[in-house]
Order: structure tokens, then C-alpha cells, then sequence
């Protein structure tokens, strides 16, 4: 069966956008009830888990990333806590506004009392003994678990450009989908070719690998970058299961709508909109470039998502260097990187290329700053919609967002 648009008529769009905007508000209002009763008082007592914990440079303190049942915010204290660690804090409330609750905010501690030291986990143990380098000790379990990096390597991450390549995202759930569905597969096939061969392979394969992959989620302490791509992912499979056409703009505005009503606080996510924008570029390339073979599709997406992405990087992030120009290249290989690391690490080989990527990451990365002015960002922005109506415009695109660096 052909595919269809998710909206047949504009009777339906506006009907639909109408009923985006009551159940984004009722959610937004929803928060402005928790908020409210949060800062009821002066004082909020919070039994939260530390998200992140790091000393802060020529400083006697640690800045701490909480999260509890409705707030993640960070502090300081003193004392050495670790990632996993349960805290009972008590928190001021006077300085939170509805704007800060929502973004994300920073509150100076009345008291923190540790209710119990983080367990050692034996899975994240068995991944970290295989690794002497600290260097590899931090990127794989970064990697795999979704834990803080030191200052040091974050920034030489950042010089490369691959900084969605350890921090987990849709990416990388896409990957181990593929791998599970791989792996999955035969062995479904198998029960289901002797017991139950009405059932829908694709649908049941579908429920296991999202139920899989939610446990994983679930692990690493639903990080804001997994929650987002697991949700969409959730989403775009739904529609695709009513036989939704999927690579469609409407479609990505219906997902990014429903996610944000789900999650209010996104909208304040940079990683979410970075994200969006990643998928809306692929979308674009899709749409007027589909008729390529699948091999060019496979090489040129990837240069063009790191093209295109880069007026919007840089209006957030200063750092460039020529270095980055080979993300294309590294995306590309990670596709076949990341699951090699995951099958040694399995088996217990997973130092074996640690002399490598120690060796990459001393490299000496020179930088320079360079930033997406607003005007440009605007116009950029504008045109990138523009080119979804007019192909020729989407052929330029490139070259306008390359401009970035003349100006």
C-alpha cells in the first residue's frame, strides 16, 4: 500500500494544530502547577539522585547535578559524591521563577544529607577493567553508558566535531536497533515459522526492540538526548504502523509537537532543536534527492547534515577547526566502529583498539572562534524552509551555509 500524508486537507491541519495548541498549553499548565507547589515554600526538600559531580577549577567545592521526581538542577557542596549517589538536599526556592523551572536552574543548598553511596554496577565494571587508559575508560562509558567525561577530553571531543558521536543519541539508538533487529531476527523467524506464522513479524520484532531499547533507556537514567530520540522514535513508528507517509515535513512537525507536549521542558533543550534541525536537513535532502542511489544517498547525507548544521552550531558554539571537517568521514565510520567496540567489549578484547583512539585524542587540534551573527541565523533559517517549496534554492543551500566563514 502506497503511503499516505498525515493531513488530507486543511481542514484537518488546522483542526490538528488546534489541538496541538490546547494540550501544549494544558501540559505547560500542568508544570506551572508542579512549579507552584514546588516554591509553595521557601524551602523544598528534594530526595534526588547526582546526576553528575565534578570539582570545580581552583575552587574547595563540587558542582552537582541533581535529579528528582520533577526538578533537575544543579548546586555545590563539598562533600565528594559520585555519579548514582542518593541525596536528601534542601533547597532555596525564592530566586526559581516558572522560566528557570522549566530551563533548568542553579539554587545554593540549606543541607544535603547522602541517604546511600551509587552500588557498583557490575555490567559498567566489566566494560571499565578492560580499559588501563583513563582516556578510553571515560569514552566508553560514555559511549555505552552515558556517563560525565572529564573537562579535558569534552573539549578535545568538541575540536574534532564528534560530539554526537559519544554522546548517546538517536544515533546511536538507530545503530543498536539495526543490531538487535540483525540479531533478533532469525531466531524470531524460527518460533515463528513452526508455531505462529500469522503473526507479524515486523510489528513483534518492532515491540521487543522498543522494549529492549526502553530498558536501556531506562539504565542510563533517561538522559534528555535518549529520552527525546527514544519518544520520536515511538512516534514515527506509530504513524508508520497506520501507514503514515513518515519523511514528510508535516509528519516531523506532528513528532517535535508531540514530544514537546509530552516534555515541556525540551523546548529550552539545545540538543533537542540541534536534533530537530538534524532531522528536518535530512528530510530536505530526502525530499528533492531521493532519486539518487542509495550508495551517493549514504555518502552525500552525511556531508550535508555537517554542512548544513553548521550556521546553527555556531550560533550556540564558538569552537571551529579545520579538523571538523573530517566529521563527515568519522560519522561514516562509526557506523561500523560502534558495533565492533560493543561485540569486543562482549567478549572481553575491548582495549584492542585503545592504542588508537589514545593516540587520536593527543593529537595537538589548533582552534578558532567563529559565530553565527543573528541577521545571518534568521536568514538562514528562513531560506531553509523556503527550500522545501523551491529545489533550486536547496541546491544553494550548501554554499550559503559555507558562507558562514567569509563573513
Amino acid at each position: 500500500m502506497k503511503s499516505v500524508p498525515l493531513f488530507l486537507s486543511k481542514r484537518e491541519t488546522i483542526s490538528t494544530l488546534l489541538v496541538i495548541v490546547v494540550l501544549f498549553l494544558s501540559s505547560l499548565s500542568y508544570e506551572f502547577y508542579k512549579y507552584k507547589k514546588i516554591t509553595t515554600y521557601s524551602l523544598h526538600v528534594a530526595n534526588a539522585k547526582v546526576l553528575n559531580s565534578y570539582q570545580k577549577e581552583d575552587k574547595d567545592y563540587r558542582v552537582l547535578k541533581l535529579k528528582s521526581k520533577d526538578l533537575i538542577f544543579y548546586t555545590t557542596n563539598q562533600k565528594a559524591l559520585g555519579r548514582g549517589d542518593k541525596v536528601k538536599a534542601i533547597i532555596y526556592t525564592k530566586n526559581i521563577n516558572f522560566y528557570s523551572y522549566l530551563k533548568g536552574f542553579y539554587t545554593p543548598l540549606k543541607s544535603l544529607h547522602v541517604k546511600s553511596k551509587a552500588e557498583k554496577n557490575s555490567i559498567v565494571d566489566f566494560v571499565q577493567t578492560q580499559h588501563s587508559s583513563l582516556v578510553t575508560k571515560e569514552i566508553y562509558s560514555a559511549l555505552f553508558f552515558a556517563m560525565p567525561i572529564s573537562k579535558e577530553l569534552r573539549e578535545n571531543i568538541t575540536k574534532w566535531g564528534i560530539t554526537h558521536l559519544v554522546a548517546i543519541s538517536g544515533f546511536h539508538l538507530g545503530i543498536l536497533s539495526a543490531i538487535l533487529f540483525f540479531l533478533l531476527k532469525p531466531i524470531y523467524a524460527f518460533f515463528q515459522d513452526r508455531y505462529f506464522p500469522y503473526r507479524n513479524r515486523t510489528a513483534d520484532l518492532a515491540f521487543i526492540v522498543f522494549l529492549l531499547l526502553g530498558s536501556y533507556a531506562y539504565f542510563i537514567d533517561m538522559t534528555p538526548s535518549v529520552l527525546r530520540a527514544y519518544t520520536m522514535s515511538l512516534i514515527g513508528f506509530f504513524l508508520f504502523s497506520r501507514n503514515v507517509k513518515i519523511i514528510s515535513f508535516g509528519t516531523l512537525f506532528f513528532t517535535v509537537s508531540m514530544v514537546l507536549i509530552l516534555f515541556p521542558k525540551l523546548m529550552f533543550s539545545i540538543a533537542f532543536w540541534f536534533s530537530v534541525s538534524g532531522v528536518f536537513f535530512i528530510f530536505l535532502f530526502l525530499y528533492h534527492f531521493s532519486n539518487l542511489s542509495k550508495v551517493s544517498i549514504f555518502i552525500l547525507l552525511h556531508f550535508w547534515v555537517y554542512v548544513l548544521m553548521l550556521p546553527i552550531v555556531h550560533f550556540v558554539f564558538e569552537v571551529f577547526s579545520v579538523y571538523q571537517l573530517f566529521s563527515p568521514f568519522l560519522s561514516m565510520l562509526f557506523i561500523l566502529f560502534y558495533p565492533l567496540s560493543l561485540a569486543l567489549h562482549v567478549v572481553g578484547l575491548g582495549a584492542v583498539m585503545d592504542s588508537f583512539l589514545i593516540w587520536f585524542f593527543s593529537l595537538h587540534v589548533e582552534i578558532d572562534l567563529i559565530v553565527t551573527p543573528l541577521w545571518f541565523f534568521v536568514s538562514y533559517i528562513m531560506l531553509s524552509l523556503l527550500a522545501i517549496r523551491f529545489r533550486l534554492l536547496a541546491f544553494f543551500l550548501p554554499l550559503f551555509a559555507f558562507s558562514l566563514f567569509f563573513i
